[in-house]
């Protein structure tokens, strides 16, 4: 059969056994390149176009990037799974884009159909249940792929096979019906709800990883975009090595992560039984079983993310826990919570290249998506009645005696045992929980000390070596990115006080976020890390605590959070950082902020500071005031 060839520049995007189908609305009539295959006789060759005109079409048509990403968001993972041509776009399903997953590759006349260069397309359509969805997805990859492509490159539809068999004046153009193309949203969005059953196999056995390699790479080519994400889509066509050390580096449990990897859950639960029953309770196991119900949607995703995030807590080299926390935060539609876990994964260098490429993925999905917060939860019948002030509960301690990043199974286990559905803590047990810190701020009032300019040139020198500093003022408290040079770096345990300026500036970022929540939950209102921000919360710390009174032993977590924020503020805002944590009070830390003469520092102490402007009141200068004196003072 002859065939016709698509061409965006020099990469052939479609080779189609007859006359192909969406193609033609890249092109207008008027668009026909003639060729004379002899004396009198002129035939169609084709038809030629730029790639802003045909982007221009697809988009009148309603085919936009935006479009694309929604479907690529919902056939990414599972449906792409089910429906993959081989094992190696089954394994890169959680990295492909609608570039790469409607793409149709082959046309067939007689069938009318695309059958897809990574997935099942023509079994996908059928399950669709819409008429033309084959064209609807064949669209939805022209667009994405012009959207790679530099606007003046040519788009050349090769028709010359076709109408040399045919008669002189004939032409293949044909009008293309592209209606409601949003129909493809819901249709799909249905499927990722109810997953039909994993179709037949085709009779292609479909192409092999280095096929696909090697058609990425001709796509890179031309294509920065692409480029950037080859080496990743590569390592993911393989099944990664097993670890050798950690939570997941046991065979068995090895291998059903790879099963879920897949999306193969059946079967994981039993096993994971008789894994248990011979090795115990294990970090792996309580893992692989809140994976296996996530991926098999047995279970509501808010309650698998707040297990996975105050599990990661715990385990900070366990970045799997991290990953699945911000999986299922993005499936309970908290996009803020996904975005915190998520970026802070990416950023870690400590964690594997396919876990921080998934976080990428997971970032990249939600770019376009607006910040959430967690739904409201209706009320029980007949619940009881429960302060209109909820219970901020205190983030679980780091356990100690930890060895490889794994603590004890004993400690572990009361961890994970908190479930969403417990009741809030009794006001008894959240005291004894605040009275378990040692380092706080007295109840006696700080020193009148505002800040001390000094003359130390190798406390100068330890700021300069210290971590970089730098601050995004919308960047939102209770997602607040740990600092540069510090991922990874374990968070001390909470009743002990932070000896180092990294650990420091970890529990500072985490009593900040935890400061962030609360105010969203107790206030309703979002605080960003800046100015406008510092007058928020210290308004509520007035509001809270009173003015003019000396703090008692309750209000020491609400300092501590307060204090957190100040320090964190400064330190990203002006560069201060910590160079005196030798006491077991946080109102004696110090932090040191460099100022334009190279001989002179700026020592201050934030935590002394907050419990003054509440022990004061009125009688002392407020913490913005402060802050704005410090930077004139600085610059």
């Amino acid at each position: 059969m002859p065939h016709c060839t698509l061409k965006v520049g020099e990469l052939t995007v479609l080779v189609a056994e007859g006359v192909p189908d969406v193609e033609y609305a890249l092109f207008d009539p008027g668009e026909i390149e003639l060729r004379a295959i002899g004396p009198g006789n002129v035939r169609e060759g084709g038809y030629q176009t730029r790639v802003r005109d045909a982007r221009a079409r697809l988009h009148d048509r309603g085919i936009t990037l935006a479009l694309g990403d929604e479907c690529a968001r919902l056939v990414r993972s599972t449906i792409a799974r089910t429906y993959a041509r081989c094992e190696a776009a089954r394994l890169a399903a959680d990295r492909l884009e609608s570039a790469e997953l409607f793409e149709g590759h082959t046309f067939d006349a007689a069938s009318g159909g695309y059958l897809g260069a990574w997935l099942e397309l023509p079994a996908l359509a059928a399950d669709l249940g819409i008429p033309d969805a084959p064209a609807l997805m064949q669209a939805i990859h022209l667009a994405a792929l012009f959207a790679e492509r530099s606007p003046d490159e040519l788009v050349v539809l090769s028709t010359a096979e076709i109408t040399t068999q045919g008669r002189p004046g004939d032409r293949t153009f044909k009008r293309v019906a592209l209606d409601d193309p949003g129909r493809v949203i819901a249709a799909l969005r249905a499927l990722h709800r109810s997953p039909r059953a994993t179709p037949a196999a085709a009779p292609d056995p479909g192409p092999g990883a280095q096929e696909l390699i090697l058609h990425l790479h001709a796509r890179a080519a031309q294509s920065p975009t692409v480029r950037d994400r080859l080496a990743a889509l590569e390592a993911s066509m393989f099944e990664p090595d097993p670890p050798s050390r950690g939570p997941l580096a046991d065979p068995d449990l090895w291998a059903l992560e790879l099963r879920l990897s897949r999306g193969e859950a059946d079967g994981v639960a039993e096993r994971l039984d008789e894994i248990e029953r011979r090795l115990g309770r294990l970090p792996g196991t309580i893992y692989l079983r809140a994976r296996a119900a996530f991926v098999a949607r047995q279970e509501d995703p808010r309650a698998i993310a707040e297990r996975m995030s105050e599990l990661s807590s715990s385990l900070p080299s366990f970045h799997e826990l991290e990953l699945l926390a911000a999986q299922a935060w993005a499936a309970a539609n908290d996009t803020r919570r996904a975005k915190a876990f998520a970026r802070d994964l990416m950023d870690n260098a400590q964690a594997p290249d396919d876990v921080r490429e998934r976080a990428r993925q997971i970032l990249r999905s939600l770019a376009t998506q607006p910040p959430s917060a967690a739904p409201a939860t209706a009320p029980a019948v007949n619940a009881p009645a429960v302060s209109q002030f909820p219970a901020i509960p205190r983030p679980p301690p780091t356990p100690t005696g930890v060895q490889d990043g794994l603590p004890p199974i004993e400690r572990l286990a009361g961890l994970t045992s908190v479930r969403p559905s417990q009741p809030p803590a009794t006001p008894r047990e959240a005291k004894e929980a605040r009275e378990r810190a040692t380092w706080r701020a007295p109840s006696s009032e700080p020193a009148p000390i505002p800040y001390r300019v000094e003359r130390s040139e190798p406390i100068r020198e330890r700021l300069r070596s210290s971590h970089p500093s730098g601050l995004d003022e919308t960047e939102q408290l209770e997602t607040l990115s740990m600092p540069l040079g510090l991922h990874g770096v374990a968070q001390p345990p909470l009743d002990e006080a932070p000896h180092t300026p990294a650990t420091a500036r970890v529990v500072c970022t985490l009593l900040s976020r935890e400061l962030g929540r609360e105010l969203r939950a107790r206030h309703a209102v979002e605080v960003a890390i800046n100015l406008d921000g510092l007058e928020l919360a210290q308004r509520f710390l007035r509001e809270r605590l009173g003015e003019g009174r000396p703090p008692s032993r309750d209000d020491e977590r609400e300092l501590l959070r307060n204090g957190a924020f100040m320090s964190e503020l400064l330190a990203r805002r002006l560069g201060a950082r910590w160079i005196d944590l030798e006491s077991e009070l946080s109102t004696r830390w110090a932090m040191g902020i460099p100022t334009a003469r190279r001989d002179e520092i700026i020592r201050i102490w934030p935590f002394a500071r907050v419990a003054r402007f509440v022990t004061m009141g009125h009688r002392e200068r407020d913490l913005v005031s402060y802050a704005m004196e410090l930077e004139v003072q600085a610059r």
